[in-house]
């Protein structure tokens, strides 16, 4: 009897920090855990909050102490040496024990010191780059890394031709099968009301909040037929409560959206920060979107943003701009026009690449053949 691919390998998946880095590898975990005899362990950061993400996943999960490398001089740069001394003999002591025949890392400096270690020992590394733009983790890992997958097809020349493959990002599958119906009962919503999905609460939360809460405002005095659903976090939650007590308009409040995967099937139009994952969730579920992206960090997300807009996918709004009210007109105008809506959704379902978490675990099955 042929042994089915696969069978008897072990997988290392690291990378942490944000949902970004954590998703990714558990929808390839769980692609990985179809095949027969596949044993998977998910190592993160010690007290880190992807602990919690993978085990609600159903995945084993470790954690290692490790920090990000300070962008300037601080007492950081101190904890930083002493946090990577210790997280790669933590890693070592995990790979020593676990014995993978392959770690495949989705980023965050938590995958440092593993894939360092592993690629040490002959372990063969992959590596997963979700960013238009890599990171500093990312362009380290690649120096050894045996293969390098992509999230936009754009970053493919940032990153040797040889071993670099544009997959696409892992999306959870809950998030790509969820039932629209199902989905709209679950937040109490109409079935033939358009619904936006506004996701505030995350980085530079406050200010993306206020002009979300000015926007659903203006639309209860307009004329459109709209419901919303929108995620504020903890620290504006009560406030906004408060603010739209009388809003005519149907709005569904939460601090926080466990049930993100039916947030994105009630949606029609999804307003929300341009993070890689999020990106690759809102292709998934062909949605159009408008795209306010976290102006810091490289301006990694206006990178990714810029890829949708030009594809006709999404509208881009700088922060800036959200100053002169437009948020409320772009909304205006694409809510009274749904042949537009509909035509972005067509262009979002011709960038998703719903196979991204197969094409991954085939790839990594095949370094390990």
């Amino acid at each position: 009897m042929e042994t089915p691919r696969g069978s008897g390998c072990k997988v290392m998946v690291t990378g942490g920090g944000t949902g970004g880095h954590v998703f990714p590898g558990i929808a390839v975990a769980h692609e990985l855990m179809k095949h027969s005899k596949v044993e998977v362990l998910f190592v993160g950061k010690l007290n880190g909050s992807e602990a919690k993400w993978v085990t609600d996943a159903g995945l084993r999960f470790k954690g290692i102490r490790a920090s990000g490398f300070p962008r300037s001089f601080s007492l950081r740069l101190f904890t930083f040496w002493f946090d990577l001394g210790a997280g790669l003999m933590e890693a070592g002591r995990l790979i020593t024990e676990f014995k993978p025949s392959v770690v495949f890392a989705t980023g965050g400096y938590v995958s440092v010191p593993v894939s360092l270690v592993a690629a040490l020992r002959g372990v063969p590394v992959a590596l997963l780059e979700p960013n238009v733009a890599p990171g500093l983790a990312a362009k380290f890992l690649a120096l050894f890394s045996k293969k390098i997958f992509v999230g936009f097809e754009q970053t493919t020349p940032r990153f040797p031709k040889g071993r670099t493959q544009w997959t696409g990002i892992p999306v959870r599958q809950e998030i790509k099968t969820a039932d629209k119906s199902e989905s709209l009962k679950s937040f109490k919503l109409e079935e033939r009301t358009p619904t936006v999905l506004m996701l505030g609460g995350s980085q530079g939360a406050h200010v993306l909040n206020q002009y979300m809460i000015d926007a659903i405002e203006r639309l209860g005095q307009g004329y459109h037929r709209v419901q919303i659903i929108m995620m504020t976090g903890w620290r504006d939650y009560q406030t906004i409560v408060d603010r739209l007590e009388k809003c005519p308009l149907k709005v569904v409040l939460r601090p926080f959206i466990g049930n993100i995967h039916e947030a994105y099937a009630a949606a029609d139009l999804v307003v929300a920060r341009s993070g890689a994952m999020t990106c690759a969730e809102i292709l998934s579920r062909e949605l159009p979107a408008v795209f306010i992206p976290y102006p810091h960090a490289s301006g990694h997300q206006e990178m990714n943003a810029r890829i949708l807009e030009k594809a006709g996918s999404a509208v881009v709004i700088t922060e800036k701009q959200l100053e002169n009210e437009k948020l409320i007109e772009t909304l205006d105008e694409l809510l009274a026009k749904p042949e537009t809506l509909k035509t972005m959704g067509e262009k979002a379902k011709g960038l998703a690449r719903p196979d991204a978490s197969a094409k991954i675990v085939e790839a990594l099955l095949g370094l390990v053949a």
